[in-house]
């Protein structure tokens, strides 16, 4: 990447499109033909090979050898049937309407570009899930290959043996979700000519073989009542306002008004890091009941700080989510005899159905 002459950032395939279609450099187009040949035994395919214009990691411009199945002989048939297919894949190429696409590496193009401009603007959170499906998953499946070979069929390969390998459908939907965009971006840019991701499909989503955990209103007042604080009172607040684990954590004495009595939700944490919270309709107003507020004026010390969180360590700083399910909610649920119970869960549960006082 680098910086036009207007201070505008643009990729190196830009520079090579600008170059090019610029009259700087208009390399000489030549009519061909291709070439075909068979390959395989049991399942024969025909195969096509010709010269395409690249864009080079340098931004100058190459000539690549290209090549592609047609279609299997079964399909096709005789060679003059293959050279038809071949003559209108060829087509775009021989009426001078091709656009030459880079050779990039989808790691490098990862490391240099994407990286750098696309994943600052992520919500830290989102950054952090992107980061382990690329280093996990992406990178070592599709580092070394040109974005330009990454192909339909081969994601949808990808996708199938994921699935096979035990991840769950959600995990295998995040993969290709993230794939899809680096992607979209890299068609953007002008790396590639479409996105093949988002022609990919997945199976219909499994159905849970076991439910997920629901509290009875009395198994929940065990729970309550096994925890220690700061525990005990962040398990009844999700219960009783609905507030994701990241937001009540993010909780400053200024935006709990206990006079209306509402709660004003204007961040999130994730470790240690703030942000805006997850959506534009998070941001919201939650009105508090009596249980609530006294939960609240129980930690509120006297000389509150507006800008003091409700819920700190002794320097101040925020909570972590983590070590609070680990050492204080999963332990207590192991000792009632509970299972997948998660700070995620408890916000869905209805305090009127669960707390009764």
């Amino acid at each position: 990447m680098g910086l036009d002459a207007g201070g505008t950032l643009i990729t190196d395939a830009e520079q090579a499109k600008r170059a090019i279609y610029g009259g700087i450099r208009m390399a000489r187009r030549r009519f061909q033909q291709g070439s075909l040949f068979q390959r395989g035994t049991r399942h024969k395919v025909w195969v096509a090979r010709w010269w395409e214009e690249v864009i080079k990691p340098d931004g100058t411009i190459g000539r690549s050898r290209r090549g592609e199945v047609l279609g299997t002989i079964a399909e096709i048939g005789s060679r003059s049937r293959a050279m038809e297919v071949l003559s209108r894949r060829l087509n775009t190429i021989n009426s001078g309407n091709h656009r030459p696409q880079s050779t990039r590496c989808y790691a490098d193009y990862i490391a240099h570009d994407w990286a750098p401009v696309v994943l600052p603007t992520l919500k830290y959170a989102t950054q952090k899930h992107y980061n382990y499906i690329l280093d996990v998953h992406l990178v070592p499946a599709f580092g070394k290959a040109r974005l330009t070979d990454i192909k339909r069929e081969w994601i949808q390969s990808f996708l199938a043996v994921k699935l096979a390998a035990g991840l769950a459908w959600k995990t295998v939907k995040h993969i290709r979700g993230v794939l899809g965009r680096t992607l979209s971006s890299a068609e953007d840019w002008g790396y590639i000519t479409h996105n093949p991701a988002l022609k990919t499909k997945l199976p219909r989503r499994p159905i849970r073989p076991t439910p997920k955990a629901i509290l009875t209103p009395d198994q929940f007042r065990q729970l309550r009542n096994q925890l220690d604080d700061p525990a005990r009172s962040i398990a009844t607040l999700l219960v009783l306002t609905g507030l994701r684990i990241g937001e009540l954590l993010a909780l400053r004495w200024k935006c709990a008004d206990l006079n209306s009595p509402t709660l004003r939700v204007a961040e999130t944490v994730y470790d240690g890091h703030f942000d805006t919270p997850k959506s534009q309709r998070s941001a919201r107003l939650i009105p508090l009941g009596e249980e609530a507020c006294a939960v609240l004026k129980a930690w509120r010390p006297g000389h509150a700080e507006p800008d003091g969180l409700v819920f700190h360590s002794e320097v101040g700083t925020p909570l972590d989510r983590h070590n609070l399910l680990r050492r204080q909610l999963r332990p207590a649920c192991k000792k009632l005899g509970l299972s997948g119970i998660t700070w995620h869960s408890l916000r869905h549960y209805s305090a009127s159905r669960i707390i009764t006082g």
